[in-house]
């Protein structure tokens, strides 16, 4: 019976580990008619640390194998720094201009990946195109009241502007204008280690994976997608340097990232000890497989993010595509293939068609993680 160790991290999302779970319970229990594991998904449960902090974890089970699977959760931290009011957007409109246009990185990404420049332009877009509307109709308005009554007039344009700012932030959060630009500013300031509460959350996801290296786990797998492989990215290189430490094999450790976003801190000019970590990596022969498609809109697919970073690696991850368009019928990709937000999210989704890319085979079938997927080491 293979017993393993699954620790997730989620990318920049303030809803808790509560939702992850939903979706994990609803998307493994639809491809098991695909895949015919029989895998058994246990109720979530919640244990608490000597730091006082709850950890919440969950079991996947199959004829084969345990795996333990644990929620590495910093949605706290996502709720502090997420932008709430228009005075919120304007500061993060304002740190995205000087971090990525005005510092020149915008180049790199002109040169590397054009899809993530347009995703980081596009609140700023929304943003003045809609103001832009608004100030033009505002003036309309006003040109026509003002020769009947100046008050009324100034009044009625103050109304409409408050009426259009609500509209507009509503809008922004429903097309996740918001959430775009939070991660752009979010992953500029990491670089700069400008987030504060990072470090003790690191150390704790760091003491939970040492932990279960040092019991008798046959696989430990670091799984993260989106911004949380940029997490994934720090939590692993302390492993590994801890490891050292302690003379302590990291052999079981295996990483494994989804719609990775790693670049919106290796671009950074200033990203040294971020680059340290990714270093420490490259050198340490550790099992990594990185998926990422075309279709998603908010990750760097396919590219060589230690390449491209200016960072030596003797053992760079293995870059792969899921192949959505493989694991669904033509009807239902047509659809995704769409919908930037979906697609970001299909990583972690029941498939229409068994294909090699199986997420709950990844992190609760039988055999190891490198004997599921063509080209493991």
């Amino acid at each position: 019976m293979l017993q393993r160790d699954v620790f997730y991290i989620a990318g920049y999302d303030p809803r808790s580990c509560r939702y992850y779970y939903k979706l994990l319970k609803k998307n493994l229990n639809q491809q098991n008619k695909i895949n015919h594991l029989d895998l058994k998904l246990s109720a979530l449960c919640f244990e608490e640390t000597l730091q006082g902090k709850k950890n919440a974890f969950c079991k996947i089970v199959s004829k084969h194998s345990v795996s333990n699977y644990c929620f590495l959760d910093w949605s706290d931290l996502v709720q502090k720094c997420w932008s709430k009011s228009l005075w919120d957007f304007i500061c993060d409109f304002i740190y995205f201009l000087r971090a990525y246009i005005f510092s020149g990185i915008v180049k790199v990404f002109i040169q590397k990946s054009k899809t993530q420049l347009l995703a980081g332009l596009y609140p700023i877009v929304y943003f003045i195109s809609s103001y832009a509307m608004v100030f033009f109709s505002a003036y309309i308005l006003w040109d026509f009241l003002e020769k009947w009554n100046v008050y009324l007039a100034t009044l009625v344009v103050l109304f409409y502007l408050w009426v259009a700012t609500r509209v507009i932030l509503w809008g922004g959060k429903r097309l996740a204008v918001f959430w775009l630009s939070n991660i752009y500013v979010f992953c500029a300031k990491y670089a700069l280690g400008e987030v504060e509460g990072v470090e003790r959350l690191l150390e704790g996801f760091l003491g939970q994976i040492m932990q279960s290296l040092k019991s008798n786990k046959e696989e430990v797998i670091l799984c993260a997608h989106s911004v949380g492989t940029i997490f994934a990215v720090s939590v692993a290189a302390r492993v590994i340097e801890q490891c050292k430490k302690e003379r302590l094999s990291w052999e079981k450790l295996k990483i494994l990232t989804l719609g990775q976003c790693i670049p919106l801190v290796s671009f950074q000019k200033q990203c040294e000890k971020f680059k340290e970590e990714l270093a420490i990596l490259g050198d340490s022969k550790v099992v990594w497989f990185d998926y990422t498609s075309k279709i998603d809109g908010a990750c760097f697919p396919l590219l060589d993010f230690f390449r491209d970073s200016g960072v030596a690696c003797k053992n760079p991850p293995c870059y792969l595509s899921p192949r959505f368009h493989k694991l669904f019928l033509p009807k239902t990709y047509a659809k995704i293939r769409y919908n930037w937000y979906l697609a970001h999210f299909l990583y972690l989704y029941a498939t229409e068609i068994s294909g090699e890319y199986d997420y709950f085979n990844f992190v609760g079938g039988p055999k190891i993680l490198e004997q599921k997927i063509k080209g493991g080491r």
